[in-house]
């Protein structure tokens, strides 16, 4: 006789916890409408009857509005059982997994290929315990966004809130490596995208700017994915660090130095804990690039004022240098051999605060140095988008970091080691690192 057995899929039940919590959504939608729908007796004419028609119709709405409610509310019941189901299953495969992961070293023993015994996927060790524990907790988000949501009224709550879902959702299915995770508040995250691994020749570490919050911080992984995939030998991977609480508003918060001033300890021994991760799974020959996007890269700035140990540092439409670096003076020795690059498109209205202090840095206010101008920082193209549009404006402030792009393609190159191409003036065709072919057509990778 032998013993029946099943096979639980988790991100099925999340898919259809989803399905369910579209259907209460287009019902909840349904209801208010209902609810709202006032008709006068006259609409139903002059007669005697008018009133009777008028309470008839008023009932039959009240009861439908009901009857809707009734269908929201057991919807909701299913949506939030099968999350909870879900998160319930991975919790345990995760203790299962490490318990057996407990009983495996930690690194393999040398061999040929890898003399040094060099670990596997940084993916595997120290940071896969962080990985399988983020899971659970996105998984317990998850639940908590969907019953939050349920509540939520003010159109702008509800659009962050179903951004977060699908964010969740999609770490879920496709197994994301969530370095660090904490939904409260606007939310803080890191991942790592791509793998540190022996053959891993270059990392990225990007680090955004205002107004990143969790439910926008799918497009800065985006960016890392981007740049990872455009690696076609598999040697490039990309952490998108968003852990610490950003400034939401450009114009009141935007100048203020404090969020810099606290993130970036967060950031320098984060960094340490990736230089260790990369020098157990990849080796020594890797090269660190730190790339700071606006308020990301005044951050980024200051780091280095506390010895951020990285090889190269872009800055992409930067604030500034960080607050009170306005020489390399300023610097701690540690960053003498750091190779630094910029760039800013043209009318971007960052350059206001750019070299800025408004006369108020003992305030607080201010980052530093015009990075496009200061000492030993090679000034990069921006360019134009992938559709030969010049980047220019608003709008470049982001576009900037568009695949296609020629901005797009001197953080690749910057990434990749590969020929930059200084402000004003872009690459003619060639070659790439890794043998990769580049055309004067946009930037366009191929």
């Amino acid at each position: 006789m032998t013993a029946a057995g099943y096979r639980v899929a988790p991100a099925r039940l999340d898919t259809v916890a989803g399905e369910f919590g579209s259907r209460a959504d287009s019902l909840a939608t349904a209801q208010r409408a209902v609810a709202g729908e006032k008709v006068p007796a006259t609409a139903f004419g002059q007669v005697s009857e008018s009133a009777a028609a008028a309470k008839t119709f008023e009932k039959t709405m009240t009861e439908l509005g009901s009857k809707l409610e009734a269908g929201v509310s057991r919807l909701r019941t299913l949506q939030n059982g099968l999350t909870a189901a879900a998160a319930g299953y991975r919790r345990t495969d995760a203790q299962v997994a490490a318990m057996y992961r407990a009983l495996l070293p930690e690194d393999p023993l040398p061999k040929a290929g890898n003399p040094a015994g060099i670990g596997g996927s940084a993916d595997t060790g120290a940071w896969a315990q962080a990985i399988a524990a983020n899971r659970t907790k996105v998984a317990d988000a998850l639940t908590a966004e969907r019953s939050r949501l349920a509540s939520l009224t003010d159109a702008d709550e509800i659009k962050r809130s179903q951004a977060r879902i699908s964010l969740y959702e999609d770490i879920l299915a496709n197994n994301r490596q969530i370095l660090k995770f904490d939904p409260s508040g606007n939310g803080r995250i890191a991942e790592l995208v791509g793998h540190i691994e022996p053959g891993t020749r270059n990392v990225g570490l990007f680090v955004p700017g205002v107004n990143t919050q969790m439910s926008n911080f799918d497009a800065y992984a985006g960016l890392g994915r981007s740049l990872v995939a455009a690696d076609p030998t598999g040697r490039t991977a990309m952490v998108v660090w968003a852990d610490g609480v950003f400034p939401q508003n450009p114009v009141v918060q935007g100048p203020d130095a404090s969020y810099a001033q606290t993130m970036a300890p967060d950031l320098k021994h984060f960094t340490d804990d990736l230089r260790g991760e990369i020098a157990s799974h990849a080796g020594s020959d890797v090269t660190l690039t730190a790339i700071g996007h606006s308020y990301g890269g005044a951050t980024v700035g200051l780091a280095e004022t506390q010895g951020l140990d990285v090889d190269r540092v872009l800055h992409v439409e930067s604030a500034g240098m960080g607050h009170g670096v306005w020489s390399p003076a300023d610097l701690p020795a540690s960053q003498a051999g750091v190779q630094r690059y910029s760039m800013t498109a043209p009318l971007d209205p960052i350059e206001i605060a750019q070299g800025n202090a408004w006369g108020l840095e003992w305030t607080g206010i201010g980052h530093g140095a015009d990075p496009d101008t200061f000492p030993g920082v090679t000034e990069l193209e921006t360019g134009r988008s992938a559709d030969g549009s010049q980047l220019w404006g608003l709008s470049s402030h982001s576009d900037v970091l568009k695949p296609g792009s020629e901005s797009w393609t001197n953080i690749y190159r910057v990434l990749t080691a590969g020929p930059v191409s200084p402000d004003g003036t872009f690459q003619p065709d060639g070659i790439l690192e890794h043998g990769v072919e580049f055309l004067n057509d946009g930037g366009v990778l191929r």
